[in-house]
């Protein structure tokens, strides 16, 4: 999630939440969703609502569960390359240990970042709410 946020359309920050919104899984100012929703009327094409920037949290839900599962099944391999190193000598283990050892720390990574991205997403939470909240045609 690129910070700070930045309109999909025109690359500029986005400064005020309350004049932007969430189109296609990308940030967009709601002036530049208009004109992309005129070009779509002209063509044929019906464009869904612009939602509110703060669902975008929900697109973190998944790769939160995926570097969790990292971590925890890293766990699991490495110490099923450590028993097969330390209890058996087979030199097969280190390949394994590796691998249980670098894919934990993957995962604890993107469990950060996804953490500090919902942090973000909580201030923008907070930043519409001080303003009255997101409307779609404000």
């Amino acid at each position: 999630m690129e910070w700070p946020g930045r309109c999909s359309r025109c690359k500029e920050v986005i400064a005020d939440w309350s004049d932007a919104g969430l189109h296609e899984k990308r940030w967009i100012h709601k002036a530049c969703f208009s004109e992309v929703w005129l070009e779509a009327r002209n063509k044929g094409v019906e464009l869904p609502e612009l939602r509110d920037p703060t669902v975008r949290s929900s697109q973190l839900e998944g790769p939160m569960l995926l570097f969790l599962l990292m971590f925890h099944f890293g766990l699991g391999i490495a110490a099923i390359g450590w028993i097969m190193i330390s209890q058996f000598d087979d030199p097969d283990g280190n390949p394994i240990l590796a691998v249980g050892l670098i894919t934990p720390l993957i995962g604890v990574i993107g469990v950060a970042l996804n953490v500090i991205s919902r942090r973000r997403i909580e201030l923008i939470r907070q930043a519409l709410d001080l303003q009255g909240g997101w409307k779609p045609g404000r």
